[in-house]
């Protein structure tokens, strides 16, 4: 319910001159969340979780605040995503539950955070402007803090958001520093990071001895040259494990200060072998951000004067792991979808298919045993065994179907004069689409001459621009590359049907008027179009064509010249009166009308008034 507001209880405007925008005021929130937060980045034990703690309750229970739980997450702050923040501002929000509430108080939302300091809070962009977002909206009343005094006022989110850009600097600054630390050991031939188990460091008391963290081989470098030689002999990576252990193969790895031995598996053979440092190219990992390498054997001879205790040369390296360089990786392959390459495809059917009311359509493929056509075969892969027909066949009894529409001269005018009307609509359509398009085309073209000329000027004036303003321009230059690409295909695509709106307009003329003469004269592809717009749908049975059905209005016609063909009687002698040709026709006229779903090209609606009035102006047809 909306808050009432009375007259009388409205602040004088001289009150409020010195408490707007919450100056003077410190409200404090109703329920509070401590947030604790450590990483590895963290070397201050004063920052640790259980100090973090300590003081932030003292700080809750000096304050005299309501408590609704305290989270506690090991996770650095300088990428967004941590799950436990997260559920945090989403709690603000009200659009989940805080995990960490206590029982009995799960319909309470948060609306404060108490913290050791900012940085703990975030030291990335996103988090940072959230958290001064749900300040603005008022979702978050108030933070405390134990080294940080907060006011929840325009100053107050103004030094914050410099606290949140403090963090951030600190956490890029201290990344910078350590990246270059690790390149300049790695350019010294350095083990900075686990090794392969074929190789260790040597650790020297004195660190600024040379030799200190200098990669060596490991008691088992033989038999991780054995790993290669079995490998490019052909076994798997199970047979290579089973004879690593039986020849005494036995890892350890440290995990929480205590040594345990390493599962020699598989998966052990397979992550390993794949190490560049097998044949001296020291590599970091691939999903790292900065990705680097050196090449050992040169860092070796220049440092040590010595050759890097390779297990293999590069070319046998790359023998074993193909797929780790792009000239001997496998190129993925391409998935082609056959439904659209086909013209009578999902109108196949198989009869003991249906019959079994289940999946019946018949896949195209093509033909097997190098026959050389190039029509494909449907076949079946439902039925056992499966079976199929080859395209010419199908067109063969579509031929034989269509050969039984005939029209007659007055018929086929009516037709054509009811057609030919939807097909100029269209027409008249598109011709209007085409026009805003060259108008939009015009208009694009002036803005990004307008635009690559600004560019230009701030490249290659007199008063170069900022880098961030060249970047902006740069990419409104290329939205408006793309936007012209897009309506250029909009255009081609307009144009593309037009043209086979009046391939299907002529075929349609043709075949209502001499349908059988139309198809013997039709090449191969013009078939296998003409099929697509006439045919409903193709029965087969076993290898053999079992019935084919016409689309409308095209089974109509056939109907109508059986129908004229035909002579039936009562049985008092006397002829049936049945439906003539014309007005078979006339029930065509009505179905296009009706706005009948037999090709792309209808339009329905009002045209078909528009139609009746035509035909009724033609009356001596």
């Amino acid at each position: 319910m909306k808050e009432r507001v009375f007259y009388d209880q409205i602040p004088d405007a001289q009150e409020v001159r010195f408490s707007y925008g919450g100056r003077g005021a410190e409200k404090n929130a109703k329920n509070y969340v401590i947030y604790c937060r450590e990483s590895d980045e963290d070397r201050d034990r004063t920052k640790s979780i259980p100090a973090q703690v300590e003081q932030c309750f003292h700080v809750a229970e000096r304050e005299g605040v309501n408590l609704l739980g305290h989270i506690r997450e090991k996770k650095s702050a300088r990428q967004p995503n941590r799950p436990k923040f997260q559920n945090l501002i989403a709690a603000i929000k009200d659009d989940e539950p805080l995990v960490c509430m206590e029982e009995g108080r799960t319909k309470e939302r948060p609306d404060g955070i108490i913290a050791w300091h900012p940085d703990r809070i975030s030291r990335n962009w996103r988090d940072s402007a959230e958290v001064i977002e749900l300040l603005d909206d008022g979702l978050l009343t108030d933070m405390k803090f134990v080294m940080y005094s907060f006011h929840n006022d325009s100053s107050g989110k103004e030094h914050l958001a410099m606290e949140f850009a403090r963090a951030k600097g600190y956490s890029d600054h201290l990344q910078d520093n350590v990246i270059r630390g690790l390149i300049e050991q790695e350019l010294k031939g350095k083990g900075t990071k686990p090794l392969h188990p074929a190789f260790e460091v040597i650790r020297k008391k004195n660190t600024t001895d040379s030799d200190h963290l200098k990669i060596v081989p490991s008691k088992w470098h033989r038999h991780w040259r054995d790993v290669f030689r079995w490998r490019l002999e052909g076994k798997t990576y199970k047979q290579i494990a089973e004879d690593l252990i039986a020849d005494g193969y036995a890892p350890t790895h440290i995990r929480g200060g205590t040594e345990k031995s390493t599962a020699v598996d598989s998966d052990h053979i397979g992550r390993h072998i794949e190490n560049p440092l097998c044949y001296g190219m020291w590599m970091t990992a691939k999903e790292t951000e900065f990705k680097r390498k050196v090449n050992l054997c040169e860092v070796y001879r220049g440092t040590y004067g010595a050759e890097f205790p390779c297990l293999v040369t590069e070319a046998e390296f790359k023998k074993v792991n193909p797929e780790c360089f792009s000239d001997t990786a496998t190129k993925p392959k391409e998935q082609v979808r056959h439904t659209g390459k086909y013209a009578l495809s999902g109108k196949v059917f198989c009869k003991h298919q249906l019959k079994l009311k289940t999946t019946a359509t018949l896949t195209g493929n093509k033909p097997k045993g190098g026959s050389g056509k190039q029509s494909p075969r449907y076949s079946c892969q439902r039925c056992k065994p499966t079976h199929s027909v080859d395209t010419d066949t199908i067109l063969k009894a579509v031929g034989k179907e269509i050969g039984k529409i005939k029209l007659t001269e007055e018929e086929h005018k009516k037709f054509v004069i009811a057609y030919w009307h939807r097909y100029e609509v269209q027409r008249a359509d598109r011709r209007y689409s085409k026009k805003s398009i060259r108008e939009m085309k015009r208009r694009n073209e002036e803005e990004l001459e307008e635009a690559e000329g600004i560019l230009n000027k701030m490249q290659y004036g007199n008063k170069p621009a900022s880098q961030k303003r060249i970047t902006t321009q740069k990419r409104q230059v290329a939205r408006l590359q793309e936007e012209a690409q897009s309506l250029d295909e909009r255009e081609m695509k307009l144009t593309k049907e037009g043209i086979e709106q009046f391939f299907v307009l002529d075929a349609f003329l043709e075949l209502s008027k001499n349908a059988s003469k139309w198809w013997k004269k039709a090449t191969e592809e013009q078939k296998r179009k003409t099929a697509e717009i006439v045919l409903s749908n193709v029965i087969v049975e076993g290898n053999e064509v079992a019935t084919v059905s016409l689309a409308e209005p095209f089974a109509t016609w056939a109907k109508s010249r059986t129908t004229r063909t035909s002579k039936t009687r009562h049985s008092n002698g006397k002829r049936s009166k049945r439906k003539t040709a014309s007005e078979n026709v006339e029930e065509v006229v009505d179905f296009l009308e009706k706005g009948s779903n037999f090709s792309e090209t209808e339009s329905g609606g009002a045209d078909g008034t528009r139609t009746r009035d035509l035909l009724r102006d033609r009356e001596a047809l």
